[in-house]
């Protein structure tokens, strides 16, 4: 019987690196690290005690043995027709939190339970142990709302669950898997508004394509657009640390007349920095952000903004994962859901100068 700091495991595919036939247990994991089984253990369950490298080997060892722990019990063998695994990459963003409360209110009227884990971009490895944990307690199919997932990890996990991607348009590695996205021409809604109120010359604020490829297909789209409009445009990069008094100061003087920026918080931060530079917005300049999830939709804000359809997309992925283990017929290829804009006050006709 195993002690009660070692959660027991089975390998997803009947086996462990020594008997095929046998299921990998923590000892399998100690031994391929070349750590005891207590240190094995501790690394499983996050404890302190654990130096860097030994993490590191027992990580490793968890790949390579495709070790699940069973944090539940060992009796469940077989999936539960009732849970949901939901991997988000983090909560405490307003998309995935709201994504989150979508999610499980539509997998309860399919009576399902949801169990929950976010990633907070952890490393890849982390990530397929996580996944895995997912797997090892049975949950019937997951849906993963993270687009920094490496897609061999999406793969291996998808061989033995039913996987749904949520938030991201696919993965082109893996075209099997089906995903939930919001429409990518969402942004251009954003772009016709201000080109309809005059302006000619437009910034686009955007993260590495790495952080956010959904992010990255939506405002290479607006540029697109803006492009075939005649309008002036420029991407410009934030990141952390990035002085946005700076850059709107740049933008003021390179003429730039609308910021649309790649979500609200960034959109509060160059509203915060035109006011240090005296900038009437919309006077001098327009300002528009998107998501436009609670609270940055309240009125008070008065931010012009795209919302995005979390209840929508929450919906689209519990059907697609319900059909997927009922094993009903299911498209390939994604489902895009649209969402809306939002005009408000941070968004006027473009200034004369």
């Amino acid at each position: 019987m195993p002690s009660s700091d070692s959660p027991d495991a089975v390998s997803q595919d009947g086996g462990s690196q020594g008997d095929a036939r046998k299921a990998s247990t923590i000892r399998d994991v100690a031994l391929a690290a070349g750590v005891s089984k207590s240190t094995a253990s501790r690394a499983l369950l996050g404890q302190p005690g654990v130096s860097r490298a030994n993490l590191e080997k027992v990580q490793r060892a968890i790949q390579q043995l495709d070790f699940v722990p069973n944090q539940i019990a060992r009796s469940l063998s077989v999936p539960s027709p009732a849970t949901l695994g939901l991997f988000l990459r983090n909560a405490e963003y307003p998309f995935y939190g709201h994504l989150a409360k979508g999610f499980v209110g539509e997998a309860g009227e399919r009576g399902y339970e949801v169990l929950s884990v976010s990633s907070f971009d952890q490393p890849d490895d982390a990530n397929y142990q996580s996944l895995m944990v997912l797997a090892g307690l049975r949950a019937a199919g997951i849906v993963v709302a993270s687009p920094v997932v490496d897609p061999l990890t999406i793969q291996r996990v998808a061989a033995r669950v039913p996987l749904v991607l949520v938030g991201q348009m696919g993965q082109a590695s893996n075209p099997d898997v089906p995903f939930v996205a919001p429409d990518p021409d969402d942004g251009v809604v954003l772009v016709e508004h201000v080109v309809a109120l005059g302006h000619t010359s437009v910034a686009l604020t955007a993260v590495s394509p790495e952080q956010s490829p959904t992010q990255w297909v939506r405002i290479q789209r607006m540029r697109s657009h803006l492009e075939a409009r005649g309008i002036r445009n420029r991407i410009v990069t934030v990141e952390p640390g990035t002085n946005l008094d700076d850059l709107v100061a740049g933008l003021h003087q390179a003429a730039v007349t609308a910021v649309l920026c790649n979500n609200d918080f960034v959109a509060l931060d160059v509203l915060a920095a035109a006011a240090h530079l005296g900038l009437s917005v919309p006077g001098d300049l327009s300002v528009a952000g998107f998501d436009g999830l609670p609270p940055f939709d309240h009125e008070a804000l008065g931010l012009t903004t795209y919302r995005v359809p979390t209840a929508g997309l929450a919906a689209a992925a519990v059907d697609l994962v319900h059909k997927l283990i009922r094993s009903e017929d299911v498209e390939l290829g994604g489902v895009f859901v649209p969402g809306d804009l939002l005009v408000s006050r941070t968004t006027g006709p473009a200034p004369t100068r």
